[in-house]
């Protein structure tokens, strides 16, 4: 029996990247993302899907939303630059 991407991706089998380095661009296709800290926070985040009021680049700069450690973002994330903090992106399966 065939297992789905959808699965694959729940377990991490398309590989994930540890980012600590705040101001550094990062872009791939990924699924998820992690925060490892509390007070993690997105200088740039793109992802077209999250209703911002038109803004594509959600989050940006936004200090005051921040995530506990523990919590993941699911969605079609293209891009993010750390603002703050330590993530797990995870990328999505092809």
């Amino acid at each position: 029996m065939a297992t789905n991407n959808i699965e694959k991706q729940s377990f991490g089998e398309a590989g994930a990247l540890y980012c600590k380095d705040t101001g550094a661009a990062v872009s791939g296709e990924f699924c998820a993302i992690t925060s490892l800290d509390d007070g993690t926070y997105f200088s740039a985040l793109t992802w077209p899907e999250l209703a911002t009021g038109g803004s594509a680049d959600a989050l940006a700069g936004d200090s005051n939303a921040t995530l506990p450690k523990g919590v993941t973002l699911y969605g079609q994330i293209s891009g993010f630059t750390l603002g703050g903090g330590r993530v797990i992106a995870y990328y999505a399966s092809r």
